[in-house]
């Protein structure tokens, strides 16, 4: 292969998957090893149970058996940020995928929301959800139709999830994901991303209905899919959601990303006309397709070793595509052995997902070394002839021969329509980890937006650790950088993944991060352990240290220490909400916020250690004197400057809020109070202590670690080791039920106001404590939330200006009165939307007042 070649390559660095029988790739794998079907028969008692009506029960073409997904209706929304109302007029397609989403760009160790260029390429299924929906109102049709229109699901998804490069909605019926993940190549070969999610879903509706297999249809008539086999009758409905990261190969070694395959070719093609009807399949456009692939991978044909096939079990479409197989390889002068096989028999058809659960079986088997069985093929179509090309059917599973060039696999999906495509894969390269300097210490952060989701991302992640091989270089990445940081946190700091693992089971509290105080202690009573060695490891120390000399006193060494760690916070993103200090770390404090030269910061700091040894029993109380009056007047030269971050004297118990110019006087008067012995107050409790991280490099994470759970935003690759990203397990997400109820008949009208709301058709109250029970009223309906503050925010419930746009509407109704939607918006809490009304009524009222007629007009009008 030539340079220009591989630079064509493209790694899968990330999957996940939601599959009959698997919820993730780990138990889709495990399940395709036994070689076992989630094509599950359902009894008459489950159907009834279901609400499948008796003559349906009791038709001949009705077949009770579901590929079906479990607890399709249940969603995390709070995790999005999406209002419970909104969750559940959502299409459970849109759902599924977002949360898959997050789970595959875990499993490639991405957090997503880095200001890269993260492409989304994906399809759907036919919303069957929409027609289970009460009917909206006016003010939210609109709403509901643009964001539950199958292209918005990959807006959704760059939305939720701050992806910044192309966002594309693809829809090749049947062979849609794979069409997504040629695009999505073809985007990161084009530079347009430099990560992409590809992927599709599809959820049938009802679950665990059944189907109709009526005379003359692509349905198996018995619930069984039998590929390539002679009594292949059809096909079997299923549902489920895929998706793959992609990057270039190249990009993926360099970054250290777990490579799980890698693309080599792909190509995309149309029958054209050339077919008996438009869904009828053509033999020489897959075949054509498969040509181009292969020369698109630029290998020998023959070196492919396994095909993942569309494979739907139907008496045409098989010997169709199995004819294209052979005479690709014919014309390409391939012979060697090549299993074929097809998953459908085991999940069934999932539409526009089929193509993914294809591609993911097959990354699955070059990356682990196996051919997997290929479920209810017994004896091959007589109407399928495999000639000399050197195809098989994998009847069973078994390991994939050894040969001298790399395992290669090619997968295909073919849309109804002619939409045909195929991809070339071939195993990962070989990439060890990186040895860790022996007891190097890493930080191990974990975080989680509820505490029952902590609490089970905590067993996760201890049962991985008991029961894989990893790195803690490798775990500890991953969990920095491949993981978003929410708001119930806790981190750990250890060399050890035994220690990670005894902690995690012992139930840890994850701390809230409220805001990160920091506190500067210089230790004026109690000097800190200094560890010198440290500057070797952090350059911002260094250079700090470099200005003390040899001979300097514990006190300039501790207040350039000091300044050196806040530095380093600082360039490694870790910037405090206010600072704590005590003493003469007030000076660093004040520097650090602004308001003080550092120059003359450092200056006071070293003559407020002298001062204080001067003051001491046996000291020159002149000397104190004098080092006190040159240290006001340095700070009486200094300009009045506003605070940049909130400082706390903890001398004086006084705090200085951030922006405001701090009294001249407080300096000074501080310095006294603290050279002569006036006892200080206590730090909040949780305060981390700055100069706790001097004493070494552990010490230093340590710091590090403590500013990150009480809410700073650490830039993680600054602290990064020669760790790699590795799959660990995904966010446990917590999830309730948002599922509407039927739709009423069309004569019901509009969807009933629920209990506790006001109808838009109630008589208006003008009383302030009436105005503001309204709006709540309307606020829950509208966001779908049990209840609602007077001083909660409309965006912190999960709102938008789509959700604006209907309480306005439901405002004009209710109340009469026009309120511009940027209004609303600026008002933000209920309490303040709740004035904007008020204001309006008496403004109505006054209108009122002004222009109702005269005592003396209405006497002229009677008369």
């Amino acid at each position: 292969m030539t340079l220009a070649q591989e630079s064509q390559l493209i790694a899968v660095v990330g999957m996940a998957c939601r599959f009959p029988g698997a919820r993730d790739t780990e138990e889709y794998w495990n399940a395709l090893m036994k070689g076992t079907t989630s094509l599950v028969p359902l009894t008459a008692d489950e159907l009834a149970a279901k609400g499948v009506p008796q003559d349906v029960l009791t038709d001949p073409s009705y077949v009770p058996v579901a590929g079906a997904l479990e607890d399709v209706e249940m969603f995390d929304a709070a995790y999005f940020g999406i209002p419970p109302a909104e969750a559940a007029a959502m299409d459970p397609q849109h759902r599924l995928f977002l949360q898959e989403a997050v789970h595959a760009l875990e499993h490639a160790g991405w957090a997503g929301g880095e200001d890269r260029r993260v492409g989304v390429f994906c399809g759907s299924g036919e919303n069957r959800y929409a027609a289970m929906l009460p009917r909206p109102d006016s003010g939210a049709r609109t709403h509901r139709s643009m964001s539950d229109a199958p292209a918005a699901l990959p807006l959704r998804v760059s939305y939720h999830l701050d992806l910044r490069g192309p966002s594309v909605f693809i829809s090749s019926l049947c062979s849609t994901s794979l069409t997504a993940v040629h695009l999505a190549r073809r985007a990161l070969l084009a530079g347009e991303c430099e990560l992409a999610l590809a992927g599709a879903v599809s959820v049938q509706l009802p679950q665990h209905h059944g189907y109709r297999a009526l005379d003359g249809s692509v349905m198996s008539p018995d619930g069984r899919l039998r590929p390539f086999d002679s009594a292949a009758a059809g096909t079997v409905p299923g549902s489920g959601a895929g998706i793959v990261v992609l990057k270039r190969l190249d990009d993926a070694l360099r970054d250290g990303d777990t490579v799980h395959a890698v693309i080599r070719g792909s190509a995309l093609n149309n029958d054209g006309a050339d077919r008996q009807s438009f869904a009828a399949p053509s033999v020489r456009g897959q075949r054509d397709v498969v040509i181009a692939a292969l020369t698109d991978a630029g290998i020998d044909p023959a070196t492919v070793g396994y095909v993942e096939a569309h494979g739907t079990g139907t008496s045409l479409g098989d010997p169709v595509e199995l004819a294209a197989l052979r005479e690709a390889r014919e014309q390409l002068g391939a012979t060697t052995p090549c299993a074929i096989g097809a998953v459908k028999s085991s999940l069934g058809h999932l539409d526009a997902a089929a193509g993914m659960a294809g591609l993911i079986k097959a990354v699955l088997a070059v990356r682990e070394g196996t051919v997997p069985a290929t479920v209810g093929h017994d004896e091959l179509n007589p109407l399928i002839d495999l000639g000399d090309s050197g195809l098989y059917i994998s009847v069973g599973s078994h390991p994939w021969p050894h040969t001298e060039h790399p395992r290669r696999a090619a997968v295909t999906a073919l849309g109804v329509g002619g939409t045909n495509a195929h991809l070339v894969l071939e195993q990962p390269p070989a990439q060890p980890s990186a040895p860790d300097a022996p007891d190097e210490p890493h930080i191990f952060p974990l975080s989680a937006h509820t505490p029952l989701s902590f609490d089970r991302l905590c067993d996760r992640l201890a049962e991985t650790l008991d029961h894989k091989e990893h790195a803690p270089g490798d775990v500890a990445r991953t969990l920095q950088e491949g993981r978003r940081h929410r708001a119930l946190r806790r981190a750990w700091v250890s060399s050890s993944l035994q220690g990670i693992g005894t902690a995690l089971r012992e139930k840890p509290v994850p701390a809230p991060a409220e805001g990160l105080v920091l506190a500067i202690d210089l230790g004026d009573e109690n000097p800190y352990p200094l560890d010198e060695r440290l500057g070797e490891r952090i350059p911002e120390l260094r250079r700090a240290l470099e200005h003390t000399g040899s001979g300097a006193s514990r006190a300039v060494v501790a207040a350039h220490t000091a300044r050196g760690l806040l530095d380093a916070l600082a360039a490694r993103g870790v910037v405090p909400d206010a600072v704590a200090a005590v003493g003469a770390g007030e000076y660093l404090a004040f520097a650090h916020a602004g308001a003080l030269p550092w120059d003359v910061a450092l200056r006071c700091a070293e003559r407020h250690g002298r001062a204080l040894e001067a003051s001491l029993p046996g000291g020159d109380l002149s000397v104190c004197e004098r080092l006190l009056d040159e240290i006001e007047r340095d700070l009486a030269a200094c300009p009045a400057t506003p605070l940049a971050v909130e400082v706390r004297s903890l001398t004086s118990g006084t705090g200085f809020p951030a922006g405001r110019v701090p009294p001249t006087g407080h300096l000074p008067t501080m310095t006294r109070a603290a050279v002569t012995g006036e006892e200080a107050f206590a730090p909040p409790p949780g305060c981390p202590s700055l100069l706790d991280g001097a004493a070494g490099w552990e010490q230093w994470l340590r710091l590090v670690a403590h500013c990150w759970e009480r809410g700073a935003d650490v830039s993680w690759h600054l602290l990064r080791g020669a760790g790699r990203r590795i799959p660990l397990p995904g966010y446990p997400f917590d999830e309730a039920r948002h599922w509407a109820a039927p739709a009423p008949d069309a004569t019901a009208g509009h969807t009933p106001v629920p209990a506790g709301t006001t109808a838009a058709t109630t008589s208006r109250s003008d009383g302030a404590q009436d105005v503001l029970a309204e709006l709540g009223a309307i606020w829950r309906t509208v966001l779908g939330v049990p209840e609602v503050a007077p001083e909660d925010s409309f965006f912190d419930l999960g709102g938008h200006s789509l959700l604006a746009s209907q309480v306005m509407t439901r405002i004009r109704e209710l109340f009469e009165v026009r309120i511009p939607l940027g209004d609303l918006l600026d008002a933000e809490t209920l309490e303040g939307m709740s004035e904007l009304v008020q204001g309006e009524l008496a403004a109505l009222r006054v209108y009122a007042t002004q222009t109702a007629p005269t005592d003396e007009a209405m006497e002229t009008v009677e008369l």
